[in-house]
């Protein structure tokens, strides 16, 4: 590059000297090849001191460097101007955006709502306000222990209001829950006037879908303790977890006096004995590591129950351990889909 630049500057002097100068007479007296030459005159281009001319026989003009200099600092303000003029375009363009598109945003975010009840009272309320509007179908899960029986006869009451109306109801229930007497009887009356009812072993979460358009949820605890429900609207959302429920009532079973007699036991049998309902469920908690507190929450039951239902596998896999247990039913095949 020094070499680049001491021929720049010998080309420099010499065109100052005699502005008639000549390509070959240069690189023949000095002995430079083609090459150094075209990079002595291409770095003279560029620092703006050699300016094509078709006045010249050489076809350049030298430049004084602070011509040179002021030349260069023109161009760069040229370029930095239409720069400014690009984002003051781009500004603009982005103020019609926003002007034109950003309230159209903001109607279709407005179509997913998220409304937080708060409270026995408003809870209820938002049940009886989804109620009163349903036209076409309720679809709900049940996870957890039995209402108390005074819910139960206030839900029956505005579930045949609605299937009055000709609304689908269709809705699943823990079958732990199910074998309560009160719950029993509430399923076959409403199982009676109309709606479909079925039975799981175990639930998601506690869901109600109204019409594609409204689900609610259970939402988080307030730190008073009082129960709380998230009220979910837009038609996006709510297909998510309308999916969620057909997926859960897919693998329930039909209700039954079986899957509503109370205190169902284990099945009495033989050698060839097979889990089937609650056990089973248990046999897949248990090889997944679950705890004897999340394995009652699921099954809607008393840990002591849970508890119960071990020992009852255990003994009859002939187990000395829960561990175990889990070994011989993978061996028998039992959880095999």
């Amino acid at each position: 590059m020094d070499d680049v630049r001491a021929k720049a500057q010998e080309l420099y002097r010499i065109a100052l000297d005699d502005a008639s100068w000549r390509p070959e007479l240069v690189t023949a007296e000095r002995g430079w090849t083609d090459p150094e030459f075209a990079d002595s005159l291409r770095l003279l281009n560029r620092l703006g001191l050699f300016v094509p001319s078709p006045e010249t026989l050489n076809g350049w003009t030298a430049l004084a460097p602070d011509t040179a200099l002021r030349n260069l600092l023109l161009e760069e303000e040229q370029h930095t101007g239409a720069l400014l003029s690009a984002v003051q375009r781009t500004r603009v363009a982005l103020a019609q955006v926003v002007t034109d598109f950003q309230p159209v945003h903001a109607r279709e975010l407005s179509s997913v709502q998220m409304e937080v009840v708060t409270g026995a009272a408003n809870v209820s309320a938002a049940l009886e306000d989804a109620s009163q509007r349903v036209e076409r179908e309720v679809l709900s899960l049940h996870p957890g222990r039995a209402l108390p029986a005074e819910m139960i006869e206030a839900g029956l009451e505005r579930d045949r209001l609605a299937l009055g109306r000709g609304v689908q109801i269709r809705t699943v229930h823990l079958g732990s829950a199910a074998a309560v007497p009160h719950m029993s009887t509430y399923l076959r009356r409403l199982n009676a006037a109309g709606a479909q009812v079925r039975t799981s072993h175990t639930l998601p979460l506690r869901l109600i879908v109204v019409d594609r358009s409204l689900a609610i949820v259970p939402a988080p605890e307030p730190v008073d303790g009082d129960i709380a429900a998230v009220v979910l609207r837009g038609a996006t959302l709510v297909g998510v977890l309308r999916g969620i429920f057909e997926h859960c009532w897919e693998a329930a079973a039909v209700l039954s006096e079986a899957s509503t007699a109370a205190g169902a036991a284990v099945p009495e049998g033989t050698g060839g004995w097979q889990p089937t309902g609650r056990h089973r469920e248990l046999l897949r908690m248990l090889e997944g590591g679950l705890t004897d507190e999340t394995m009652a929450r699921k099954l809607g039951v008393s840990e002591r129950t849970v508890r119960r239902l071990v020992s009852e596998l255990t003994e009859r896999l002939g187990a000395a351990s829960r561990f175990q247990a889990g070994v011989c039913a993978v061996r028998l095949g039992w959880l095999d889909d």
